[in-house]
């Protein structure tokens, strides 16, 4: 054996030793570079729609809520309502009586007074108060009945010579024969908190039997 002195005494020949894997290795970090990205994206995706649905939350937020009372947004129409009800004893019926009042009219079958109340909104009071026996136009007698029902005006109206928006129709059932009376009702009384009464004033009556008169037709 000869002793090379370029040689290391702890180094040992080379041998042959197959070449370790790598194809394991780099599918591997193909597949964390993968799931990386991927993870990378869903956290941009879930921030960017996460700002969208806030900025959306605050643009709702800054806007006035809507107030469905307020009717002037909605351009509705003011409604004036009235209503007629009848029993074996009663009619009721309620009527415009100014643009500030309402009547409620009250007609009792048996006796046929008719009476229009009127209350005077800022008082919170009946202070209006306006009669008629209707059986004098209409007549009585054994099963009569009565129906009524409002209806309005456009009448000129004056201190001397006052006239409220309604008109009242009452209609003898037995007969067919009905009236249209009106209210002498004063706005002036109403816009001072001055009580009034008075007689329902009758304005014209007719009759809802269809025999016609020929004879006065020719």
């Amino acid at each position: 054996m000869t002793f090379n002195p370029n040689e290391s005494p702890l180094q040992t020949p080379p041998q042959d030793h197959p070449a370790a894997p790598t194809d394991g290795i780099g599918k591997g970090r193909k597949w964390i570079a993968f799931f990386a990205t991927t993870t990378l994206l869903s956290s941009f995706a879930a921030a960017y729609f996460a700002g969208q649905s806030q900025a959306l939350h605050d643009h709702h937020a800054s806007q006035p809520p809507v107030n469905s009372a307020d009717s002037s947004k909605w351009n509705l129409p003011a409604l004036n309502a009235t209503a007629a009800v009848t029993s074996e004893k009663f009619s009721m019926a309620t009527g415009l009586i100014s643009s500030d009042a309402e009547g409620l009219f009250v007609l009792d079958h048996n006796s046929g007074l008719l009476q229009c109340s009127v209350v005077y909104p800022r008082l919170g009071k009946f202070l209006g108060l306006f009669t008629v026996n209707v059986q004098d136009v209409l007549g009585s007698g054994k099963g009569t009945g009565y129906m009524m029902a409002t209806g309005l005006v456009d009448a000129p109206s004056s201190n001397n010579n006052p006239v409220a928006s309604s008109v009242i129709y009452v209609l003898n059932t037995s007969t067919g024969m009905y009236a249209c009376y009106y209210i002498p009702f004063n706005r002036t009384f109403l816009n001072s908190g001055k009580p009034q009464q008075g007689s329902l004033v009758l304005l014209s009556t007719g009759s809802a039997d269809p025999v016609i008169d020929r004879d006065s037709q020719r």
